[in-house]
């Protein structure tokens, strides 16, 4: 089963933490292929912005710099959110 088969609800948004590091940032783009919006909360510690640069234009899609070890950084990233999937990590 491919992750094309996943059904979500209608204008789900995705906040993927790590989102410009490798893993994130392909996340981020099959999100984003599915139809869905994504924020992208990165501290660009080993993440990397030319991961997530080709979105920067989509209008389905927001980068937030910021430390997930920061708890209001953390709650004001999940507002709004349906899904989160967590890759920050050190």
């Amino acid at each position: 089963m491919g992750y094309e088969n996943c059904v979500f609800p209608k204008d789900s948004m995705f906040l993927v933490t790590g989102g410009a590091g490798f893993i994130g940032s392909n996340l981020c783009e099959a999100i984003l292929r599915m139809g869905h919006r994504v924020r992208c909360l990165d501290d660009l510690s080993t993440g990397k912005q030319e991961n997530v640069d080709l979105f920067i234009e989509s209008s389905n899609y927001e980068f937030v710099k910021g430390d997930v070890k920061e708890l209001q950084v953390c709650m004001d990233a999940c507002r709004g959110v349906d899904f989160v999937l967590h890759q920050a990590a050190w």
